[in-house]
């Protein structure tokens, strides 16, 4: 069993990540000077990939066998998250109705769209994330077990790279993203799964156990100097290319995996279940005081979207051990 006290570094490091997230759409330091709209604008860019890499982290650290066991260990992590996909897409139905272009008029195609949307694209704003995650884990599962490995990480990082670089390739290569635009996701294969295997098979890599007992043995003080410097670089532009961002979410993780901190694991487990929380209801509220109240994006409406997302959050987990309120632990 991991140590409880390491993998709250990483319950921790999620729940500053969801705080990340909520800024990419709110945007509360418009206001402030350039650099530090730079490195809180890298940190947010990282905060989704350590949500994959956690994720997948904390599943594969379950599964190093290769056996029979290991398939009802990923359809059981499945189950889990589309019933909390469902659940929340059932929550914010009224707002997907509204945003939705085939609700109006009503598509004779309108399931088999929202099916789509559901498995590559966004259901409500910013779900990309939860269906990225059930198509990419299966999809890692099965590389590691065809290609083994030593090996099967090159389709991953081959189509990152692509994505990452879509903008200099000849117009030709530009039409395959531009095709999946059009067909499978709006938003193209950025915020989609493709974009995510990358993570979720850093989180693969990082959970075999020779690699955990390397990095278990690192001084966290150290790896935290590396994770500051890694950000810096990438606010300056020297970092590498592409490899860069990964770089820097293997630094975070290892950081956060190896920090000492105090024994307090419902502090932890209850910052764990924010971070899920803060991310499937954040995005959607937003817009309730923007269109009662004229709020836009800053400061202001931040803060308001952070205390709703606490005070929901609070009364989501109070409510779920109140008799007749158990149906809320599909929720999180």
């Amino acid at each position: 069993m991991e140590d409880k006290k390491i993998i709250s570094g990483l319950d921790v490091l999620k729940f500053v990540m969801a705080i990340f997230i909520v800024n990419i759409h709110l945007k509360p330091l418009r206001y402030a000077s350039e650099t530090v709209q730079d490195v809180v604008g890298i940190m947010a860019g990282l905060a989704v990939p350590v949500f994959f890499t956690v994720s997948s982290f904390l599943l594969f650290r379950k599964i190093q066998g290769g056996n029979s066991g290991d398939i009802r260990k990923i359809a059981h992590f499945c189950k889990r998250l589309a019933t909390l996909y469902l659940f929340w897409c059932v929550v914010w139905s009224p707002v997907v109705y509204i945003q939705k272009d085939y609700f109006h008029p009503l598509s004779p195609f309108a399931p088999l769209l929202l099916v789509r949307d559901f498995l590559f694209g966004s259901i409500f704003d910013a779900s990309w994330f939860l269906g990225a995650l059930l198509i990419g884990v299966p999809v890692v599962y099965v590389l590691t077990r065809v290609l083994r490995t030593a090996f099967f990480w090159i389709i991953p990082l081959g189509l990152y790279v692509f994505i990452c670089l879509g903008g200099y390739y000849p117009v030709t290569w530009q039409l395959v993203n531009g095709w999946y635009e059009s067909y499978v996701c709006e938003d193209g294969m950025w915020l989609s799964f493709p974009s995510g295997l990358v993570w979720i098979s850093l989180g693969y890599m990082l959970s075999r156990d020779k690699v955990v007992d390397v990095f278990s043995r690192w001084r966290s003080s150290c790896l935290w100097l590396l994770s500051v410097l890694s950000v810096v670089f990438l606010e300056v532009g020297v970092s590498l290319p592409v490899v860069g961002n990964i770089i820097t979410v293997a630094l975070l993780f290892t950081a956060s995996y190896t920090v000492k901190l105090p024994r307090r694991p419902d502090l932890y487990k209850r910052l764990r279940t924010y971070s899920i929380l803060f991310y499937v209801i954040h995005d959607c509220f937003k817009k309730i005081p923007k269109q009662l109240c004229g709020m836009e994006n800053g400061p202001a409406l931040f803060f308001v979207t952070i205390m709703f997302c606490l005070l929901a959050s609070e009364a989501i987990i109070r409510l779920r051990q109140v008799k007749g309120f158990g149906w809320l632990k599909y929720a999180y």
